[in-house]
């Protein structure tokens, strides 16, 4: 009998493909086969984001788009859109259930519940075990197993939820209260992932940057970082989005120093204006986000900077955004996330005056957007001639060339040598152009050599 096969979409946030990852394992652990091919699957799940206006319609055309393409799948749909508003996903014609973020890892029970509830499979094929040894009740926990199918690299989930009250947002109500996984379980996890051959390994969360201060005894992301690092062999990890108040000099010293730590950070800007900063309750001002950067810029070599960057909240005059383009092209940032604003229900936000018009939000969006293009070419063009060591995406072929992450987050072009899919390699920058950049693999890199790595999980 063949086993029923799934597919999973995955919508925003790294920590969504964390939990897609999770989703994944606990359906491959209980004996279903992933599908490439959502037309092929059986059982098909979104995973949802609700941060704007856009992600919830992108949600809702995704599920519409599942079940056109598969009129026979059962379909779920989970994630953050489904937390804050199950009501409008249930409304969509085909859905066969809807579930918050607290029952992601009840996916099998829910399809028990559905009639379609196949064997068992401990330890099934590609799934990589992240079985929970007890942690405090009050900390966020990990899943047992996680499948990230053909990915190059593996995220890991360190913390979940924000104590943030940003007026812009909902995502404190819909993730909770920031949980921190103990430190014993992000090292267990780590030592699975890098078992199953990972060598790259992304720290995500909500808000990483709080990482620690909720257990007991305290602790910080930087102290997690160490720990990590001197378990972690000759492997990567990689930080993803921090808070600018959270980027210590701890880190940031870490960063310059730790070749085994990605020279990336991606720090959430959202406007360059103290009086938007203020109307937004971000806990910090320009000042001290120009502070981190060059702080970063000075001390960390070639280091990667992106920033998240929200157009049109309410009240944002010209001369509003005027001062986010100055502080931004002030900056050393490579690439920009560009969000125009949308009132999410029940935000502080949403109840302000002064509606920027939508004509004015989209053409500021496009200047911003050519302004991230923009740095981001100086950026590479800076890179030129440079060894930079890299994560192997697509090994390509003898008619294709492959596709490798750099450390400081530059995709790139790769020839020369052999190198296989995952594998850690320096490359030598050989072209930059608007659309990509080139680069010759060496070897591997000097640093990863000579560790002692983990053979498998505690």
């Amino acid at each position: 009998m063949r086993a029923p096969g799934f597919h999973t979409v995955t919508l925003g946030c790294k920590l969504n493909q964390f939990d897609t990852a999770a989703i994944a394992g606990e359906l491959t652990r209980r004996g279903y086969v992933e599908a490439d091919d959502p037309a092929a699957a059986d059982v098909v799940v979104v995973n949802t984001c609700t941060v704007t206006g856009k992600a919830d319609a992108d949600a809702r055309g995704a599920v519409r788009q599942i079940r056109r393409r598969n009129r026979d799948c059962v379909l779920l749909v989970t994630g953050c859109y489904a937390e804050w508003n199950a009501q409008a996903l249930r409304a969509l014609s085909g859905v066969d259930r809807v579930f918050g973020n607290t029952d992601k890892l009840r996916v099998a029970e829910i399809l028990d519940e559905l009639g379609l509830a196949p064997r068992r499979g401990e330890g099934a094929a590609g799934s990589t075990d992240l079985r929970d040894r007890g942690c405090d009740a009050d900390s966020a926990v990990l899943p047992e197993a996680v499948h990230f199918g053909e990915r190059s690299r593996a995220f890991l989930k360190i913390q979940e939820g924000c104590d943030l009250r940003c007026s812009y947002c909902v995502i404190p109500r819909v993730r909770g209260a920031s949980r921190s996984v103990a430190p014993d379980r992000v090292h267990a996890a780590l030592d699975s992932l890098l078992a199953a051959g990972f060598r790259e390994i992304v720290l995500t969360g909500v808000n990483t940057g709080d990482y620690g201060r909720d257990l007991n005894p305290p602790t910080s992301l930087e102290a997690l970082l160490r720990t990590l690092l001197a378990r972690c062999g000759p492997n990567r990890v990689r930080l993803n989005s921090l808070e600018p108040r959270t980027v210590t000099d701890g880190i940031v010293d870490l960063m310059a120093g730790e070749p085994r730590l990605a020279r990336h950070l991606q720090i959430p800007l959202q406007s360059g204006s103290d009086a938007i900063l203020r109307a937004m309750r971000r806990n910090y001002r320009a000042s001290t986000y120009r502070a981190r950067l060059a702080r970063l810029s000075e001390v960390v070599p070639r280091v990667g900077l992106g920033a998240d960057v929200i157009v049109g909240f309410p009240g944002e005059t010209d001369a509003h955004f005027r001062d986010t383009v100055s502080l931004i092209e002030d900056s050393p940032l490579a690439y920009l996330h560009v969000f125009a604003w949308s009132p999410r229900p029940q935000t502080a936000a949403a109840q302000r005056p002064g509606r920027v018009h939508g004509a004015v939000v989209r053409e500021r969006s496009t200047r911003l957007r050519e302004l991230g293009e923009r740095l981001g070419l100086a950026f590479r063009r800076r890179l030129l001639g440079t060894t930079l060591d890299a994560v192997v995406l697509d090994p390509g072929s003898q008619s294709t060339p492959g596709r490798a992450l750099t450390g400081n987050f530059v995709e790139v072009d790769i020839s020369g040598g052999s190198a296989t899919r995952g594998s850690l390699v320096d490359v030598e920058i050989t072209g930059v152009h608007p659309d990509r950049t080139t680069a010759r693999v060496l070897g591997v890199p000097p640093w990863a050599t000579g560790y002692a790595r983990p053979t498998a999980p505690l």
